[in-house]
């Protein structure tokens, strides 16, 4: 498989995005906090939950459908059910509630403000080059596909 330009520039995977994201959101808090609360540390519990719920769904519907995960590698089948339904990127959404949940562990607002520069970065990256993938080995079904359930939520 041909390697991709973007997979040069940016982080090779998500998660260590997300991590990155995570890191540089409580680094901003501690020098740069705000003087309130966002809520109880405990409040990271239900974001958490809910990624874990469909990073669990999600790896399900891949396995029942026998194709790979990594976004990186080429699809054997276009994953249209369960979690798929509702959203074309639930693992990606549940990256984005684990910063959520660091945002309230850490108390860190920062990391809030970080989604949205997160979101565009898979968006851009991993988002775009899947997408493309996917609309070349199943163009009819993955414009139906595409048509029917949002990217995000």
């Amino acid at each position: 498989m041909k390697t991709q330009f973007w997979q040069y520039i940016f982080p090779p995977l998500p998660p260590i995005a997300m991590l990155l994201t995570v890191g540089f959101g409580v680094l901003l808090n501690h020098y740069f906090s705000f003087p309130f609360r966002l809520g109880s540390p405990y409040w990271a519990g239900f974001p958490l939950a809910l990624a874990i719920g469909l990073l669990v769904a999600a790896k399900w519907a891949f396995h029942r459908h026998h194709t790979t995960v990594d976004p990186i590698k080429e699809p054997s089948a276009l994953v249209t059910t369960g979690i798929y339904a509702y959203t074309r990127n639930p693992m990606y959404l549940a990256l984005v509630l684990i910063i959520v949940s660091a945002g309230f562990y850490f108390n860190s607002l920062w990391c809030w403000g970080l989604v949205p520069a997160y979101m565009t970065y898979l968006s851009m990256t991993f988002i775009f080059s899947e997408e493309q993938r996917l609309a070349a080995h199943w163009p009819d079904a993955f414009a139906k596909y595409r048509a029917q359930v949002r990217r995000w939520i």
